[in-house]
């Protein structure tokens, strides 16, 4: 997973620029997302990977994917995964622009893991400390994951939390079995 960001990141940045020049950010934002749920369809993928297509056969698949929303601008930079053989690499160009659009807005998307649903009133307090602490607005997803036994685990881009009782028995095993 690591390699498929290292290898993405450079074209999302350079799709996030383009796009920020072109005050297009949200059209690319709607386009790669549409262009990463079609990667990541088992059966397009398949017939997207076939090695008897084209380059150029692969950037029409997605044109007609996209419908109106394709424009020249996506179109090129289609070809120039097709060419690079970068395609499969959609999912994780699609994340990385879309973090960079969340750092250029100074929000951050925030996933809480929790073993029981929470209040409005807790979600309300600790997206508050979230945002003091990330000195940005939050957006929360919350996601309520029994298997944590209790606690929580918070998800911010790259950075993890995890306050959760499965998490300090798994220490407590690791340090026992040591």
């Amino acid at each position: 997973m690591a390699e498929l960001l290292t290898l993405a990141r450079p074209y999302a940045k350079a799709a996030f620029a383009y796009a920020s020049e072109q005050n297009a950010t949200d059209a690319w934002s709607s386009a790669l997302n549409l262009l990463s749920a079609a990667v990541q369809d088992e059966a397009f993928s398949a017939f997207l990977t076939r090695p008897e297509l084209t380059p150029a056969e692969q950037v029409s698949l997605f044109a007609k994917v996209l419908g109106e929303d394709q424009t020249a601008a996506v179109s090129n930079f289609l070809t120039l995964l097709a060419e690079n053989s970068r395609l499969v690499l959609l999912p994780e160009i699609s994340a990385e622009y879309e973090q960079l659009k969340s750092q250029n807005n100074n929000t951050v998307d925030v996933v809480i893991e929790s073993a029981f649903p929470m209040t409005s009133v807790q979600e309300q307090l600790l997206a508050h400390a979230l945002e003091k602490k990330f000195e940005a607005a939050v957006n929360v997803t919350v996601e309520v994951k029994p298997e944590l036994i209790a606690g929580v685990v918070i998800r911010a881009g790259d950075q993890v939390i995890d306050d959760s009782a499965l998490n300090k028995l798994e220490k407590m095993r690791t340090r026992l079995l040591a």
